[in-house]
């Protein structure tokens, strides 16, 4: 039981996180327009929502990683053997993940240099380093999730379908059916 649920969470983390942003930004957004109609505006909305925002998008993206669903263009390997094609796939992910970890080490470097020397937000007066902190995490868990991919496909064998194009094929099954 207890592992079922460790392995949901580690596996939906960044999809949870994503979904309690988005309830939160929206509604913050939403306080922001109905105070401004009653001439009450709220100062720190604007800034919240910001914050929450980027962290939504970072977060976002190692989601999308997760389930595969990040655009790459593919079409070019179509025609190429299987054991090409997949090498080239690993090569352009090994990359992504070098990119990555660069990013979350450099977003580490900037968090340490907003800490020891503090910026802090106009409205709320938060440390900037407070909110840059989501920079190496995200792409920290980018990279973690960029390697749980490809062992998943190369060493289980699992195919982690794109949603998108299984949302496609439902959509053509569906007419298809109509259709008969």
């Amino acid at each position: 039981m207890l592992k079922t649920i460790v392995t949901y969470v580690l596996d939906n983390f960044e999809a949870m996180l994503c979904k309690v942003l988005l309830i939160f930004f929206v509604t913050i957004l939403f306080l922001q327009i109905i105070f401004r109609c009653f001439q009450w505006p709220l100062t720190w909305t604007e800034e919240v929502s910001r914050f929450a925002f980027l962290w939504f998008i970072l977060f976002g993206a190692s989601y999308a990683t997760r389930k595969a669903a990040l655009n790459r263009v593919t079409l070019q390997f179509s025609k190429f053997p299987a054991k090409f094609k997949n090498a080239c796939l690993l090569l352009a992910d090994a990359i992504w993940l070098i990119f990555a970890l660069i990013m979350a080490y450099q977003g580490y470097l900037q968090v340490l240099d907003l800490a020891e020397f503090p910026y802090f937000t106009p409205a709320l007066d938060w440390s900037l380093s407070w909110v840059y902190i989501a920079f190496p995490i995200s792409f920290s868990l980018m990279a973690i999730r960029i390697v749980q991919v490809n062992v998943l496909h190369y060493a289980f064998g699992q195919n982690i379908a794109d949603p998108d194009q299984e949302a496609i094929q439902d959509s053509k099954n569906a007419l298809s059916e109509e259709g008969e």
